[in-house]
């Protein structure tokens, strides 16, 4: 059952293995492609917000430099400004109009070297300078609007910073159309220069502040979780960022699909298992049902090898006991009565080892058995060593001496003792026969953490390292132990018997100058 299992595993593993490597290929390509989407998306994001800032600002420009064209280009206002009728409207009104209307809180009429005819400052009328507010930088701007000489040339109003705030800038020729009158030489023509902040109203205009939140100038680079977008002067130099919150719309699908695909993952993983059990049911049957194929052909062929091996061992004493007694028939009153004895001898021999025959038939019936007989009992080793020891020293007429070690020193539970004395008789045997006369033959019972262990200690021949599997093996000898008697079954019935009751025997020799070591284990019940 254990190679079964073995087998159901290893072919598990077979199936496992590329279908779990299939599975996470799978995944790292949803995920992947996941992270991909939700990083598209975020980047996308990203720039439209960023189109959207920059196409909301540029509106707000046009708006400014339109307004400039407007008052710029309108005669009765150029002729207010330039020639000086209702000097009082133009010089006290007109800032605080255009600040509550359009809320351009800066305005300056220039003349040709940029001085100042007429100045508003937050609605106030001003005689300041317009370098005293704004930045040398405005300087291009207002040549550029000195070049112009029709409406589509007014340049495009610029942005400033003035004390970290974002301003917008327009300026435009004061001149009528060209159908009124022809503009002025760009060397004596005076401009009309508006400023308008970016304020609170801006920021949060509907138009962009339902898109992106907290939106705001700032002269620093956007810090971590803000996008931005950078802000250059009239002269092309950095003014700052225009930064907003990083809505990241990826992260909202990466996070909302990630139950999603692990809800998927463990369906998937379910079906997996699923599908495997199934799999390795089937394949564990089909082990099964292969390793049961071989064990029954193993067991005829276990039958058949040991049914002429019996009918080969049958064969010896049988033909010495007829033999025997043939001679005893036909010329018994002939002879001498040392003779008869021998005869009467011979019979007895082949007769003890029909028996011994006999009882290693009886022990693998037993082993090949559904169940043993006197497992589950309570077995007292050092006794029974005792027991089988007088048994085989009587039958064997052995003048070895038994040593007993007995380290356990109480009955073990769960012992077969049919096994056991199968085992410990066949071991105490060979221990006689192989050693030499008058030495000891030592065993040890000892209980360890997995179990029980006999050993049985003979001063024989030993057994060399390359053949102690070997004299397992049924009908084989060795040839140093062609002069001793023996059907070459004592070993193998052992083995089997020890087996049968989950343990095994092993020949453990290496420590010895002479003779052999068996030990005999066997599990705890």
């Amino acid at each position: 059952m254990s190679k079964t299992r073995r087998r159901a595993a290893d072919r598990r593993r077979g199936l496992l293995l590329p279908i779990l490597l299939l599975v996470i290929l799978a995944l790292a390509g949803v995920c992947a492609l996941l992270y991909w989407s939700a990083d598209a998306l975020n980047k996308r994001q990203a720039e439209a917000q960023a189109s959207l800032v920059s196409s909301i600002l540029d509106a707000k420009r046009a708006e400014l430099r339109s307004l400039v064209v407007d008052y710029a280009w309108w005669d009765e206002v150029i002729i207010t400004l330039g020639v000086g009728l209702d000097e009082r409207w133009a010089k006290e009104e007109l800032g605080d109009y255009l600040l509550e209307a359009f809320g351009v809180n800066c305005i300056w009429v220039l003349g040709p070297d940029n001085e100042t005819r007429v100045a508003f400052i937050d609605g106030e009328a001003s005689g300041g300078d317009i370098f005293d507010r704004l930045p040398r930088s405005v300087e291009r701007l207002l040549e550029a609007a000195r070049q112009g000489r029709t409406i589509d040339q007014v340049p495009a109003a610029g942005l400033i910073s003035i004390d970290g705030e974002l301003e917008m800038v327009a300026a435009s020729i004061v001149s009528p159309f060209d159908s009124i009158a022809p503009p002025p030489a760009p060397g004596e023509a005076p401009v009309v220069v508006f400023v308008m902040p970016l304020r609170e109203d801006f920021f949060d205009s509907p138009s962009l502040g339902s898109l992106i939140e907290m939106p705001r100038f700032s002269v620093n680079p956007p810090a971590s979780g803000f996008l931005g977008l950078q802000i250059t002067g009239v002269d092309d130099s950095a003014l700052g960022h225009i930064v907003w919150a990083d809505g990241r719309p990826g992260d909202d699908l990466l996070w909302g699909g990630a139950p999603l695909l692990v809800a998927a993952l463990l369906v998937l993983v379910l079906l997996l298992a699923l599908t495997v059990r199934r799999v390795e049911a089937v394949v564990l049957r089909e082990g099964r049902l292969s390793v049961s194929l071989d064990h029954e052909r193993q067991r005829r062929q276990d039958k058949s090898r040991f049914v002429s091996m019996v009918s080969h061992e049958l064969r010896t004493p049988l033909q010495a006991i007829g033999s025997a007694a043939d001679m005893l028939d036909r010329y018994g009153d002939q002879m001498t009565l040392k003779e008869r004895q021998e005869e009467t001898r011979t019979i007895r021999r082949g007769v003890a080892a029909l028996a011994r025959l006999v009882d290693d038939v009886l022990v693998v019936g037993r082993v090949e058995a559904p169940t043993h007989s006197g497992e589950g009992k309570t077995v007292d080793l050092a006794a029974l060593c005792s027991a089988i020891w007088r048994e085989v020293s009587l039958a064997l007429k052995a003048t070895q001496e038994l040593r007993l070690v007995d380290k356990i020193g109480s009955p073990v539970e769960g012992g077969a003792e049919v096994m056991l004395h199968a085992v410990l008789s066949n071991l105490l045997q060979n221990a006689a026969k192989y050693s030499p006369d008058g030495t000891e033959i030592e065993v040890e019972l000892e209980e360890e953490a997995s179990g029980y262990k006999v050993s049985v200690r003979d001063h024989g021949v030993g057994v060399p390292a390359n053949m102690r599997e070997a004299v397992f093996e049924p009908y084989w000898r060795a040839e140093a132990t062609s002069g001793v008697e023996g059907a070459g079954l004592g070993l193998p019935v052992a083995r089997a018997a020890a087996r049968s009751m989950g343990g095994d025997i092993t020949i453990e020799s290496d420590d010895l100058d002479k003779g052999s070591r068996f030990v005999l284990r066997w599990p705890h019940d």
